[in-house]
């Protein structure tokens, strides 16, 4: 019984720590700054010149592109100025963190439900177990009438 006592503490435990990760992450997340849903890529170009350097292997650029998954499932590219690329980098930077945080809030939820299926299941009687007690139960009552 101590050793199904200690289970449950450590569990609980456990859970107690995640709880404390999560709310940390929560107020991370709570109040972000200003992000676009996209994230910033540097990708040559390749002008199509007949003679250009970029025919023989030496692209031009890198260039600045904002990366878009569509809701159809398609990746839109979009240049982006030179003037606006320190603003677009931290938008896009801020939304990869935030998607990150979300990820991780999604990990440690599915943790605490996984303790807490474990915490149930300690605690759980099978039916099998139920019918096995009620057996020698009856069978203890019907030896005990015989006597």
């Amino acid at each position: 019984m101590t050793a199904n006592r200690k289970a449950l503490s450590d569990l609980r435990q456990k859970i107690v720590w995640l709880r404390e990760d999560r709310k940390r992450l929560e107020d991370s997340l709570f109040r972000p700054k200003k992000m676009i849903r996209a994230s910033l890529a540097f990708l040559p170009n390749y002008c199509g010149k007949k003679d250009c350097r970029c025919k023989k292997g030496f692209p031009h650029g890198p260039y600045p592109y904002l990366s878009e998954r569509r809701k159809e499932g398609k990746t839109r590219m979009t240049y982006v100025k030179k003037s606006d690329l320190y603003e677009i980098k931290a938008k896009a930077e801020e939304y990869a963190r935030f998607q990150h945080g979300l990820a991780r809030l999604t990990k440690i939820n599915f943790k605490i439900r996984s303790l807490l299926e474990k915490i149930r299941d300690l605690n759980c009687r099978e039916v099998d177990e139920y019918r096995g007690g009620r057996m020698t139960e009856r069978k203890k009552a019907s030896r005990s009438r015989r006597k």
